[in-house]
């Protein structure tokens, strides 16, 4: 990835703006006050800032593992078919060279869901963890300190959804499902901080949901 910019700042009279259609006689009084007072459009001093292109790139290298494991070759002997697992882990590497490296933001170093699930005579049952490694979420010189960015907490989240197909259950010819889902089962809360760890700058509680529902077909 290369082509990113940085900011650029540039220190002028205030009167090198008209090149850009800004010039005195269009201030407001207030502000024409503000500029004779230091000085005059000659003298007063503004500063320009502009994206420009920096010369580095930004390498992203990664690795994703799946696996997906029904459990009834162990568990059919006990009458316990229908279990099973499902688990996934990204692992991401970045890396950034030149005169100003690029950060991809908003990316894990490591993420990673496992779902334990339970699927036979008509019932339906999952549940999730899903965890993110924190990482950097904006890029540095925030809030006008320089070099200072803003990186999220380590973020893992429980769900649980299911559902029961009551007309497989009972041998029944009308359709009729019951479902209910959980999310963030423990309560989890999305953080964030400004450089260093004990600067709290966003504190998200999403709190727990629960959804029941019926569906049917006559």
């Amino acid at each position: 990835m290369t082509g990113f910019t940085t900011n650029g700042n540039l220190t002028v009279p205030f009167s090198d703006l008209a090149a850009f259609g800004v010039t005195f006689d269009t201030l407001s009084p207030a502000q024409q006050g503000a500029i004779n007072a230091r000085g005059g459009p000659g003298a007063a001093t503004v500063v320009l800032t502009q994206q420009v292109n920096a010369s580095g790139a930004l390498t992203v290298t990664g690795q994703e593992f799946n696996w997906v494991q029904p459990l009834d070759f162990l568990l059919d002997r006990w009458h316990l078919g229908g279990f099973g697992f499902a688990a996934n882990l990204t692992l991401i590497n970045q890396t950034g060279k030149g005169a100003a490296p690029a950060v991809a933001l908003g990316v894990a170093p490591h993420t990673y869901n496992v779902t334990l699930y339970y699927e036979k005579h008509g019932v339906s049952a999952r549940l999730s963890e899903t965890f993110a490694k924190g990482s950097q979420s904006d890029n540095v010189n925030q809030n006008g300190i320089p070099l200072a960015g803003l990186f999220t907490d380590d973020y893992e989240q429980w769900d649980f959804s299911s559902s029961v197909d009551l007309s497989q259950m009972f041998d029944w010819n009308t359709k009729f499902e019951v479902t209910l889902d959980a999310i963030n089962l423990f309560n989890k809360q999305q953080r964030s901080y400004f450089q260093f760890e004990n600067a709290a700058f966003t504190n998200y509680v999403p709190g727990r949901q629960f959804m029941i529902g019926v569906r049917g077909r006559f």
